[in-house]
Parts: C-alpha cells; sequence; structure tokens
C-alpha cells in the first residue's frame, strides 16, 4: 500500500476517537474520478487522464450554514503510452494533495441540501517519463509541489441524522509549473458525531 495514502488513512482513525467527543464534527470518505487536463510535453498534446481518485476529510460544523473542513486526496495514478511523428514514449503521472477548506450550506429541506467551498491545497505532482525517437531513448523524471486555491460545490442528503451522502465537483486548478489541471468529481458518505 502507498506509504501516503496508508499515512492518511491512519491519521483519520487516530482521529476518530477525539473527534466522537466533539459535537458537530464529521468525517467523509469519496471516491470519483479525477481529470487531468491540457497535458503537453514538448510541443505534443497528450490526451486527458481519468484515472480513480479517493478523498478523505475531517471536518466540523461550525454551525448550520458553515463547515471548516481538512483533507487528504490521491488523485489517482495512470499511465500512457505516447506516439507521434517522430517517435513514441510513456508517461506516468500522479498528483497527491492535502487541504483546508470553509464550506458554506443552503438547506432546501431538512434532508436535501447544496454546498459550495473555497480552500487552499497543497499538491505534489510526480512526472516519470521515457520516449525512444529513432533509436535513441531518453528517460526525465520530475516531482513538484505547488500550494493553489481550491473551489468547488456539490449536493448532499441526510439517510440519518449520522449518514448522508455526497456528490462533489471540486477544481484545483494548474498544480505544478506545467499547464495541466486537476479536478475531482467524486460520491461519498459523510458520518456526522
Amino acid at each position: 500500500m502507498n506509504k501516503k495514502l496508508f499515512a492518511a488513512i491512519l491519521g483519520v482513525a487516530l482521529l476518530l476517537p477525539f473527534a466522537a467527543q466533539a459535537e458537530g464534527t464529521y468525517v467523509k470518505l469519496g471516491v470519483g474520478q479525477s481529470e487531468y487536463t491540457d497535458l503537453s510535453t514538448d510541443g505534443l498534446a497528450i490526451p486527458d487522464f481519468k484515472p480513480t481518485g479517493v478523498q478523505l476529510g475531517v471536518g466540523i460544523s461550525l454551525d448550520k450554514t458553515w463547515d471548516v473542513e481538512a483533507g487528504y486526496i490521491h488523485f489517482g495514478k495512470d499511465d500512457m503510452s505516447i506516439i507521434g511523428d517522430g517517435g513514441s514514449g510513456n508517461l506516468s503521472l500522479q498528483t497527491q494533495a492535502i487541504y483546508v477548506a470553509g464550506i458554506g450550506n443552503y438547506a432546501f429541506t431538512d434532508s436535501f441540501s447544496a454546498f459550495g467551498k473555497l480552500g487552499i491545497a497543497a499538491h505534489h505532482s510526480k512526472a516519470n517519463g521515457s520516449a525512444t525517437i529513432g533509436t535513441e531513448t531518453f528517460t526525465d523524471s520530475e516531482s513538484q509541489t505547488k500550494v493553489r486555491a481550491l473551489i468547488g460545490a456539490g449536493l448532499a442528503y441526510q439517510f440519518t441524522k449520522e449518514i448522508a451522502g455526497l456528490v462533489d465537483y471540486t477544481y484545483y486548478g494548474k498544480v505544478s509549473d506545467g499547464d495541466f489541471k486537476v479536478s475531482l468529481l467524486s460520491v461519498g458518505l459523510r458520518y456526522n458525531f
């Protein structure tokens, strides 16, 4: 198992007993489709990556309208083959992030609500690539850490007092010095203590 994912899961597990003592706290888990867009290398456009992403979060409800949330996201890893006029290559890309966000809630009914969020995320992206041009093969590896704003919106349905279902779209923008951007559309569950 990925060491960073294991550390995030362990961190959430260790926080659960403390969160259970504080009224208004919650934990959430979301799974969905990440999207890496505007990928290019040396002027060669690369099709969008759409791997499976996972999100873990812990939050506190300040009142019925406002929440504060922190969490971890693994946007997934994807591998791709690229074929061009002069050669071919392979690209592997993954991004992870930790984030803090303020969330505003608007209730349509007692069970159904919408939310918007605004915050910051620290992203760590890693890319590995190789290319073969003629008889020569080139390899390269790069990793970057960047802090960027995030913005998102979603819908929540409260099944019981403790459990809610979520649909969440969050846009993270450019997460490296390159032009590529990342977003995550997820479905998940939130457990309110």
